[in-house]
């Protein structure tokens, strides 16, 4: 049930079952959020070597990055919007009633504009070598939601992510951990674990920003750290890859 929790909030998949999930069982789903993560990059992977057969590297890079928008739903895009237009409140009482809206103004619009558009320029830049990226985004993305849902408090007294916030335990994210860490490795030899650290290192700073600004962290800043961190991936590890070791 747990991976099926994980597989709805992390893509546009619905359960299979009709009944409401018990809140434990939102909580389990935690430690499936990596395997959710890998199963999009795969996805991604699969469609951007599709896709390289019949069009130009441009043309690929944009299809590719719509592939993963729809996969998602554009929840997290939206979290990261509503994220932003917080950001104009003078009080956290103030943002957190701007992020409610549900209409997106310019600091979302601009939000959202400027992330697609690094994360389109990073798969433009990636090479025949560079796969590794494009899966690894998406499973460290989701694994920086595990760790900030566990290690910062929930900033409102109700709300989607607070059923997640309530189970994260620390044996779920050392779970959750020990699976993207296996993942990173595989994919990207000893370098995926200097991509996690780096990835565990812009998750907290976002953590605390989010945190100063609104007393906590919400479903919609989840997404942000999400969303973020998918861009950092794309960037870094062709980098890292490209040095060696």
């Amino acid at each position: 049930m747990g991976f099926w929790i994980a597989l709805q909030f992390l893509t546009i998949i619905p359960m299979p079952f009709k009944r409401e999930p018990k809140e434990r069982e939102i909580a389990s789903s935690l430690v499936f959020f990596p395997v959710v993560g890998l199963l999009i990059g795969l996805l991604l992977l699969l469609a951007n070597w599709g896709l390289g057969e019949i069009f130009d590297p441009v043309i690929t890079s944009v299809l590719t990055l719509l592939v993963w928008v729809l996969i998602s739903g554009a929840m997290h895009l939206d979290g990261l919007a509503d994220s932003c237009d917080g950001l104009a409140g003078s009080t956290a009482e103030k943002r957190l009633e701007i992020m409610k809206d549900s209409h997106t103004g310019a600091f979302g619009v601009v939000g959202i504009s400027l992330l697609l558009l690094v994360k389109f320029a990073a798969i433009v830049s990636l090479s025949g070598w560079d796969w590794e990226a494009l899966v690894l985004a998406p499973v460290l993305g989701s694994w920086a939601m595990v760790l900030a849902i566990t290690a910062f408090p929930y900033a409102r007294k109700n709300g989607v992510g607070q059923a997640f916030k309530q189970g994260a335990t620390e044996l779920k994210l050392i779970i959750a951990s020990l699976i993207t860490l296996a993942a990173a490795v595989l994919l990207a030899g000893w370098w995926g674990i200097a991509i996690m650290a780096i990835t565990c290192l812009v998750t907290i700073m976002i953590g605390f920003f989010f945190k100063s600004r609104l007393g906590g962290l919400t479903g919609d800043t989840y997404g942000a750290v999400k969303e973020v961190n998918e861009a950092m991936v794309l960037i870094i590890t062709p980098v890292l890859l490209s040095i060696g070791f």
